[in-house]
């Protein structure tokens, strides 16, 4: 009787499990649907700057724009991605207390590919420092 009552339970808490990962899942793809969008806009916004056309004045007010559309979009990022990190400590504690009998989580986190990846956080604030460091040169040199 006891035995069957552990099964049933590790069953639901299976099936538990695979729900908030599906749904960590559900939520990665909209974040990075979300994040790729302001990305994209930041990015031609910041194209349409470079148009012979225009004042240095509107270039400037126009790639500023821009990069604050990037920061925006790197803000959103790491909202989305602190959710993501909150469902992600759920699955590794459910894992850790054997109340799954999945492993997932652990196991990513214990690859050695994964120790030397660069977080993507990290490049997107590398990036953005970058291209806010060019906006402030390009508007020095009168570009």
């Amino acid at each position: 009787m006891i035995s069957y009552q552990m099964q049933e339970h590790n069953r639901l808490d299976d099936e538990l499990y695979l729900k908030i990962w599906q749904a960590e899942q559900e939520f990665v793809k909209t974040r990075w649907t979300v994040i790729t969008f302001f990305l994209s806009v930041s990015f031609a916004i910041l194209g349409y700057s470079f148009q012979s056309n225009l004042a240095s004045s509107q270039a400037l007010a126009i790639r500023i724009f821009g990069i604050f559309v990037y920061w925006f979009a790197y803000l959103l990022y790491m909202h989305f991605y602190r959710y993501t990190k909150s469902l992600r400590s759920y699955l590794i504690k459910m894992e850790d207390t054997g109340r799954t009998t999945f492993n997932i989580q652990s196991s990513i986190g214990k690859s050695p590919d994964f120790k030397r990846h660069l977080a993507t956080s990290k490049l997107l604030v590398y990036f953005g420092v970058i291209c806010s460091i060019g906006v402030i040169l390009l508007s020095l040199l009168k570009l």
